[in-house]
């Protein structure tokens, strides 16, 4: 039987788009689109998912041998970037999950420490505040997407996910949006803010936590301009939806604190997320931010919390993982529980199917948020700590 092998070097923008850059686009059980938008190429992660990574720089070579009456067709991609670290991001996807991401912004991409570990251990970046809406809507109808547009631009030169955060939030809210009284005014100032922002880097992000810390900590919801003036929960289909519109391809999260914890406010927030996939609204994913400390109560029943999250039907992604030290102060026994306490919250989510990935809030200790605790991965130096093998030994647990 006669066979041949017919050797073709192509644009890769002659390629028919359909998937989105950085979008899935194979694995097994996928069914969705399995060709990817001009100037990207879908490149296998491992055996659950590929994903449309950048082709720039580079060139597709696709392979089409033939025998007989069969064609089997090989796509490969050279680019010029990484699609992901050889660290930790690397290990996770090995396993089966999407990705390790850190937070990050614009004043780490001078720095050859960060910018090592960045393109090295993670596969996503979740901007640290340039996203919000005091940063990109400071007044009324006037953006600045400065420092946003450098994030964006590092993670997509590196190869990197996005995830974009976020949309709505009570906190770091300019003054004019809290003084709106009108429903009909805040509705409009919503779309228009979520369009905008979304619509900027439609098809470059991988998830948006559309809105961010809505239950209170007791349970219920929390006070805020947009529950105040609504009355109701329904500001969250309006960003929502406006969201969808806006960047159709990328996961929808709902995302939130002390949800690691079981009890009110996370009955309260597995109940808003049904009632929005009832009502029709679009959402994806959750989000639980999993700030923690050294020893915490919330660890050991980690799992657990995970499963009550994936019970909502949506993808569950840890958000912004740290685990702080008790003090300014560590020892030896504090950071083997450390590490201790990573490895039980990265293999709670390797064990939980719907956990698709896992992104830590910081990456070294000395510019964490929670100042002198010391809750990360890398310690002042940028020098691997326990906790850094702790995770690694839960993606391989």
């Amino acid at each position: 039987m006669k066979s041949t092998t017919l050797l073709i070097i192509t644009s890769p923008f002659l390629v028919s788009a359909q998937q989105s850059l950085w979008g899935q686009c194979g694995g097994i059980g996928w069914t969705g689109p399995t060709s990817c938008v001009s100037g990207a190429a879908c490149t296998t992660q491992n055996a659950y998912y590929a994903q449309c990574v950048s082709a720039a720089g580079g060139q597709t070579t696709t392979r089409v041998s033939t025998t007989g009456q069969a064609q089997v067709t090989t796509t490969r991609t050279t680019t010029g970037a990484q699609a992901s670290g050889s660290g930790l991001d690397a290990k996770i996807k090995s396993k089966g999950k999407k990705y390790v991401g850190f937070a990050t912004d614009q004043g780490d991409f001078s720095k050859s420490t960060d910018v090592n570990i960045l393109r090295t251990e993670s596969g996503c970046l979740t901007p640290e505040n340039s996203m919000k809406w005091d940063a990109t809507e400071p007044s009324q109808g006037s953006f600045n997407f400065a420092a946003a547009d450098a994030l964006v631009n590092f993670a997509t030169s590196n190869g990197k996910m996005i995830r974009g955060h976020n949309l709505l939030w009570h906190n770091q809210l300019p003054q004019w949006v809290k003084n709106i009284n009108n429903k009909a005014t805040l509705t409009s100032v919503i779309q228009n803010h979520a369009a905008t922002v979304a619509g900027r880097y439609k098809g470059k992000i991988y998830a948006w936590d559309v809105a961010n810390e809505v239950v209170a900590d007791g349970g219920g919801m929390r006070s805020s301009v947009f529950s105040q003036v609504f009355g109701d929960w329904t500001f969250l289909d309006v960003v929502f939806k406006a969201a969808k519109a806006a960047d159709p391809n990328a996961k929808l999260c709902l995302n939130d604190y002390n949800i690691n914890f079981s009890g009110a406010k996370l009955n309260t927030f597995v109940q808003v997320v049904k009632d929005l996939k009832s009502r029709g609204v679009p959402i994806d994913c959750v989000g639980t931010q999993t700030h923690t400390s050294v020893g915490g109560s919330d660890i050991p029943n980690f799992k657990n919390t995970l499963t009550t999250l994936a019970g909502t039907g949506c993808e569950v992604q840890i958000t912004e993982l740290d685990i702080a030290m008790p003090s300014t102060s560590t020892t030896s026994a504090l950071l083997a529980q450390q590490s201790s306490d990573y490895k039980t919250i990265v293999s709670a989510c390797m064990g939980t199917s719907a956990c698709a990935g896992i992104t830590v809030w910081g990456i070294g200790d000395s510019e964490s948020w929670i100042t002198g605790k010391h809750p990360l991965l890398f310690d002042d130096s940028y020098a691997k700590k326990p906790a850094y093998q702790g995770f690694l030994d839960g993606i391989n647990s």
